[in-house]
């Protein structure tokens, strides 16, 4: 019973990530990523500031803070490229292609997706295969 619904889970996720990817296309969908790791690292150079801080750690925490300021700097520049490039794909040909690719990058992030809750409930205990 338990497998089941494992693969229950499994296949949801592959047909919301399809289905999402296909609405978004793969330009969409790299800005998605890419802004979710950016703030993932923002996220731990702040705490990792944060502690340096209370540390007294000063050249430590001007490392955080300069690396901050790259962090944004360079996500400034990816954006400023991907605009005119998701702007293209508004084009028929282009769009089409985009959303094809969108859904092949949908079920990329579903397989990653199924692989970390296969780990997460492996490393808890629950062997589901």
């Amino acid at each position: 019973m338990t497998k089941l619904i494992f693969v229950f889970i499994i296949f949801l996720i592959f047909v919301w990530r399809i289905k999402r990817g296909f609405h978004n296309g793969i330009m969409k969908e790299v800005v998605t990523i890419l802004s979710g790791i950016v703030s993932l690292i923002s996220v731990a150079l702040i705490f990792f500031a944060i502690s340096s801080y209370i540390a007294k750690a000063m050249s430590t925490l001007t490392v955080c803070v300069i690396g901050l300021v790259l962090l944004g700097t360079v996500f400034r520049l990816c954006s400023l490229i991907f605009k005119p490039i998701m702007a293209l794909s508004n084009l028929s040909v282009i769009g089409g292609l985009d959303k094809v690719m969108g859904a092949v990058m949908g079920a990329l992030e579903a397989c990653a997706l199924s692989y970390l809750l296969y780990f997460v409930l492996n490393y808890m205990g629950m062997y589901i295969l």
